[in-house]
């Protein structure tokens, strides 16, 4: 057999690194549109845009754009797959 370098190697580690980067970045996910309804309290079921999100009580609500009601624009932030923060936003975001 013959005496390869371990330059196959130095081809496999940057694709490597390309994925676990794109992996991490694809746990945070944001979603923006129109709160349909939401319950008295900040956990149980959300619903935006026809969309169901399960929400637990430990969500940060950042209503620095308003009152976080049925019919104003948020956006909601996830990170592997469980809803860490919803905000209010300005209207014109959920207008693009």
């Amino acid at each position: 057999m013959m005496n390869m370098p371990y330059k196959p190697f130095t081809l496999i580690l940057p694709a490597v690194l390309a994925i676990l980067v794109t992996a991490c970045a694809d746990n945070e996910v944001e979603y923006t549109g129109i709160l349909d309804h939401r319950p008295e309290g900040k956990g149980g079921m959300w619903v935006i845009d026809g969309k169901s999100f399960s929400v637990t009580d430990e969500v940060k609500l950042d209503e620095d754009h308003g009152p976080i009601t049925a019919g104003t624009c948020v956006e909601l932030e996830m990170e592997d797959g469980e809803v860490k923060e919803i905000e209010s936003e300005d209207m014109d975001k959920c207008q693009q």
